[in-house]
């Protein structure tokens, strides 16, 4: 079970695979726990935004969460996203994972309905009452809700919140907490300063393709070694890469370069247009994980 004192370090937002029919391909799905624990992932995230989460079935998150919990047998932590805009589904999601043998949940704020503070903060009570440790995740830019400085310090005195995933990308509201929770950083482009800050790692979208690399500079960075920033500097291409269009349009496509899964997406998420096809191909091949040949080939 996570806690506030768990090492966090680089924790990969898993894309889901899908077969050619449209289910979840639990093969793919189990391949790539193997890969990540054998890459070094400290941890998974499973129907999170990146898993198309808002595109599962309650039954379909938790097979995935199944899976995942079962694949990694105990090696590395599984944790299941369980967030939604209704706290009566969140609760009966987050129980779901509990009985799984998952680590813990992560919770986004509740998205569209746009609560209010004490609303917000009130969702988060509720939840923590199923006893299982919550990964809070403030994510403004998509659930069209931003904490004040006073919510967060009362989300901290929620007990079952272990750590805080934050892409509000305002260090400024953030800078009280670093000594009261783990913070981890939302935003694979600000994973370095986040973690200068005080934080304690990452969830991850570009973990899905360098997960070994992607590790190596968050240990790095968690370890003040100076070689981290140059590490991150290179990857930023990547990191920047994913985001030409709608996450995780352009990730999944690139896990499927990789022969990690099938470029199938739920609707209504899309393949990435042709454009995007060619600039994330120029990425992998300048980063040397294809090559020139096999970039052309692909288009």
């Amino acid at each position: 079970m996570l806690c506030r004192n768990s090492s966090y370090g680089s924790i990969v937002a898993l894309v889901t695979p899908f077969t050619s029919n449209g289910r979840i391909d639990r093969k793919s799905l189990e391949s790539l726990v193997e890969w990540h624990i054998a890459e070094k992932t400290d941890g998974i995230v499973c129907s999170g935004t990146t898993g198309e989460a808002c595109s599962l079935s309650r039954i379909e998150r938790k097979r995935v969460a199944e899976i995942c919990v079962k694949a990694s047998a105990g090696r590395i932590p599984i944790i299941v996203g369980t967030g939604t805009p209704d706290t009566r589904e969140t609760i009966r999601l987050t129980e779901d994972a509990s009985k799984l043998g998952a680590s813990g949940c992560l919770v986004v704020t509740p998205y569209y309905n746009k609560p209010s503070q004490k609303g917000c903060l009130e969702h988060f009570r509720q939840v923590a009452k199923v006893g299982f440790p919550i990964i809070a995740y403030h994510n403004p830019g998509r659930a069209v809700f931003r904490f004040t400085r006073e919510s967060l310090c009362e989300l901290v005195k929620i007990d079952k919140v272990v750590a805080l995933k934050d892409s509000g990308r305002d260090f400024e509201l953030i800078q009280d907490l670093f000594a009261e929770l783990p913070i981890l950083s939302g935003d694979d482009d600000l994973t370095h300063a986040v973690i200068e800050k005080g934080g304690k790692g990452v969830i991850s979208v570009i973990g899905n393709v360098i997960p070994r690399g992607w590790s190596q500079a968050v240990h790095l960075a968690l370890s003040k070694d100076p070689k981290a920033k140059s590490l991150f500097e290179r990857y930023l291409p990547l990191c920047h890469g994913n985001f030409i269009e709608t996450n995780p349009q352009c990730v999944k496509y690139l896990v499927s370069q990789l022969k990690r899964c099938k470029p199938i997406f739920r609707s209504p998420l899309q393949m990435p247009t042709r454009e995007t096809q060619s600039a994330l191909q120029k990425i992998l091949w300048k980063m040397s994980l294809i090559t020139a040949q096999s970039a052309l080939l692909r288009l």
